[in-house]
């Protein structure tokens, strides 16, 4: 199964509609963008079994039934509050998510935030308190890091010299009981040139990603 979240999509409906097109990926949701800003979309192949629990304007929550032998799952596409003073929304909402079901969860998306300094290079420092309330939320809600196999940061802020910085602002994390279903999981950071973010690709099985390589991949301008 293919399962696409896109965060800042600043795209109309009309144009997520054409994409879903290209992408032959013509089911999904879709939170509309305010005027060129925001807007979020999770998008899927007809035919996979995919149910909304709930959506926002910073994250779409949805349970994955696969029809086999392994268990239905929660995923989660998620978008950080960009203004640092209203970050504790973000983390308000994550929390409010993992009360509502138990079962197995993978949450994913830009978080606008890092768990620790290492994950910033360049610019201003991070400030430590927003650090600290972001591993306390991920703690909160039993979720930890999926890894990733790639480059490092995931934003450039696309300065040269002193200015430019570069950050690990998304990110994939799990609670046990996902990772205990696809034990053999590995993201993956691949580097999208026509963008300041990176993509992030989840594979459940360890071998799709280098089907997947053998493809050529064309990014879509929107994206960016």
């Amino acid at each position: 199964m293919i399962l696409v979240f896109l965060s800042e999509t600043k795209a109309s409906e009309s144009k997520m509609k054409e994409f879903q097109q290209k992408l032959k990926l013509t089911q999904g949701i879709m939170v509309p963008s305010e005027g060129k800003s925001g807007g979020l979309a999770m998008i899927w192949k007809e035919g996979t079994d995919v149910r909304l629990k709930s959506c926002s304007n910073s994250h779409i929550d949805v349970v994955v039934h696969s029809g086999s032998s392994v268990s239905s799952w929660r995923a989660t596409g998620f978008y950080g509050q960009p203004n640092t003073s209203k970050r504790h929304i973000s983390w308000k909402l994550l929390n409010s998510l993992r009360k509502q079901c138990e079962m197995p969860w993978v949450v994913f998306g830009d978080f606008n935030e890092i768990t620790q300094s290492e994950e910033k290079v360049g610019w201003m420092e991070r400030d430590a308190r927003q650090m600290r309330e972001f591993r306390e939320c991920l703690n909160n809600c039993d979720l930890t890091s999926l890894g990733f196999v790639g480059q490092r940061y995931t934003w450039c802020n696309g300065h040269l010299g002193e200015q430019r910085t570069l950050i690990r602002l998304d990110r994939m994390v799990a609670n046990e009981e996902w990772r205990g279903l696809f034990p053999e999981a590995k993201v993956y950071h691949v580097a999208m040139f026509a963008s300041d973010h990176c993509l992030l690709v989840l594979c459940l099985q360890r071998k799709v990603f280098s089907r997947l390589t053998k493809r050529r991949f064309l990014f879509e301008a929107m994206w960016s």
